[in-house]
């Protein structure tokens, strides 16, 4: 299930600011808690996507925060899977 979308390790202003965007329009629907991945758990997933955003949104496109833009996605891929 994970394995849908091949990691990248560079994105560009465009795909950060959809994701943003989507995101923005669905803080309010976000769940308290999230098992992201096998090895990642959030307590307080708005909160862990708050942080996330502002660091994207803080810093050029570059390698360097390709992590934080990987984990927005599997974020995002299992808030859809979940119909959100």
């Amino acid at each position: 299930m994970d394995n849908k979308r091949k990691y990248k390790p560079d994105y560009d202003e465009a795909l950060r600011d959809e994701q943003l965007k989507w995101f923005e329009e669905r803080m309010d629907k976000l769940p308290q808690s999230m098992q992201i991945d096998a090895a990642t758990h959030t307590a307080n997933l708005p909160l862990t996507v708050r942080g996330l955003m502002q660091t994207l949104r803080s810093n050029k496109p570059s390698v360097t925060f390709s992590g934080y833009m990987e984990t927005l996605l599997k974020i995002k891929d299992k808030l859809q899977e979940a119909g959100i």
